[in-house]
């Protein structure tokens, strides 16, 4: 513990050695506590260290005794510190004195950097120091880091969905929605954010079999409705043989679909009981039932006109592709693009009579 000392500032730490052995079976401990005033004359008290005890005590002091030269006094109370290595440190000391080296950062030869520095100070022990340090950082900054983030997190989207287009592996997808739930939420039009994955839905016998699993359940976090997600994969067929002048639908879509209703009846016969036996509130309010299952661009024309008839035609289930999905998350993307291409103009005021204004 660091401590004020008024009369020698330099022994600052002050501490314990506790040495303790418990027995499974001891149900209070210590029961017999020794203290240096309990000992009595011809008798000693030893605590003796490792080789590897001793040196982290070493470090353990080491560390409170340069805590408290750098920051020159004693915090009240708890207080957390990030730990900075030499090197970082130097470099802080480099860009606050010498801005033409901090303005070197801005350059894209030395983006590399920028990333390994990103890489450094979002690792899980500095997160509290970062959110801090952004707060001080003016609006402009915050917007450009804002976008700069945004633009990374979809075209990292985009580049895992393009690389698993061809994956007919549902656990992979299941992952992929799982980690990255944000982006079954571009299907709704209401804030939905995910509440349960690989959800029970009902539907146990006696014998505790046929039981239903929902992929995803999504929930509006205002009003606690929820909403059921069914994810087949991008190779799931849509349609299947050829019939009259139109298509039948594959057994994999009437299936999905067919599922989901099915989810959803069961969940509003059980509800009272799921509910009362669940961790958290939801509501079920004539829920959304989203499927999402194979790719529109691997249809002809007239495989199209079916699709969208029958998807269309559906009042409870909302169908949307893989490659649909990835458009919204493209076109998004393009919105943030044309931002930027905007604010990036510049206008030629070397004439100002030739200003419409």
């Amino acid at each position: 513990m660091v401590v004020e000392n008024d009369n020698d500032p330099n022994k600052c730490v002050s501490g314990k050695l506790i040495y303790e052995k418990k027995k499974k079976a001891d149900t209070e401990f210590p029961t017999v506590k020794l203290t240096r005033g309990s000992v009595k004359v011809g008798e000693a008290i030893e605590i003796s260290l490792g080789i590897g005890e001793t040196y982290s005590l070493y470090e353990g002091l080491k560390a409170l005794y340069e805590l408290h030269s750098e920051i020159g006094a004693t915090p009240a109370g708890s207080s957390t510190f990030a730990r900075v290595d030499n090197s970082f440190r130097q470099f802080q000391a480099i860009i606050s004195s010498d801005p033409s080296a901090a303005r070197m950062l801005g350059q894209s030869k030395n983006f590399e950097l920028v990333k390994m520095l990103l890489q450094i100070i979002t690792q899980a022990e500095s997160i509290e120091s970062l959110k801090n340090g952004l707060r001080e950082l003016g609006e402009a900054n915050i917007s450009s880091l804002s976008d700069a983030t945004s633009i990374a997190k979809l075209e990292h989207a985009l580049v895992l969905l393009d690389e698993n287009m061809d994956n007919a592996d549902e656990e992979v997808w299941q992952n992929i929605f799982k980690e990255n739930q944000w982006i079954l939420s571009q299907v709704f039009s209401c804030p939905y954010t995910i509440f349960e994955n690989k959800a029970y839905m009902g539907g146990k016998g006696l014998h505790n079999r046929n039981g239903n699993i929902c992929d995803f359940i999504y929930q509006n976090k205002l009003t606690q409705n929820i909403a059921l997600v069914e994810i087949k994969t991008p190779c799931t067929d849509l349609l299947g043989r050829q019939y009259r002048g139109t298509y039948s639908l594959s057994a994999d879509m009437s299936g999905a679909v067919n599922q989901i209703i099915n989810y959803k009846d069961h969940l509003a016969k059980e509800y009272y009981a799921t509910c009362h036996n669940s961790d958290m509130p939801f509501e079920l309010i004539n829920p959304k039932c989203i499927v999402v299952i194979g790719k529109v661009n691997s249809l002809t024309p007239d495989q199209i006109k079916t699709f969208e008839n029958y998807r269309n035609s559906l009042s409870n289930v909302t169908i949307i592709t893989f490659d649909e999905l990835r458009m919204k998350i493209n076109d998004i993307l393009r919105i943030f693009n044309e931002d930027d291409d905007l604010h990036d103009v510049e206008i030629d005021n070397d004439n100002e009579d030739e200003l419409p204004f």
